[in-house]
């Protein structure tokens, strides 16, 4: 039975330990818009996709790496991302908003992610996930919510005055 504990520590030792090694150092687009994690280790990783990627973003506890998906153009020929890849614990998970997500940033070291979503010309939607399971914790409406009264984690303060 003893011998039965000692293994079981040793697996949980080596597990933690792989996923200490796991930690990115480096996330990048190649130029055929493919994502790129490099590993603690140096190990660079290519991520799959499909479509082009933009605008790569390590988070600060190095656990993290997201980027945004553009989209097609829609019928007016306006082009923008509808999509933001966020990659955690060996998978690639997507969340995406119409019709666009202009911009995204981590908090909280990382084990937050918010997006800005909303058209080209016009207050939209911040929205407030989890970063390990991507569940929504908060959101609110910039036209409706006063830049001083915005939520600690909220980045548009800055570039959504009031009317």
């Amino acid at each position: 039975m003893a011998w039965i504990r000692i293994a079981l520590a040793a697996s949980a030792l080596a597990l933690s330990l792989q996923a200490e090694a796991a930690a990115f150092k480096d996330v990048y687009v190649d130029d055929a818009g493919q994502v790129h994690l490099v590993t603690a280790a140096g190990k660079d990783l290519h991520i799959a996709g499909k479509r082009s990627a933009i605008n790569p973003q390590l988070a600060p506890d190095g656990n993290s790496a997201a980027w945004l998906v553009m989209a097609p153009a829609d019928a007016k020929g306006e082009a923008g991302a509808n999509e933001v890849r966020l990659y955690r614990d060996g998978k690639a998970r997507a969340i995406k908003c119409e019709p666009f997500i202009r911009d995204f940033w981590f908090w909280k070291g990382g084990s937050r992610i918010a997006i800005d979503c909303g058209g080209s010309h016009f207050a939209g939607r911040e929205i407030l996930y989890d970063s390990a399971t991507l569940k929504q914790l908060e959101s609110f409406d910039q036209a409706m919510v006063p830049a001083e009264k915005r939520p600690e984690w909220s980045s548009s303060s800055d570039r959504y005055q009031p009317d």
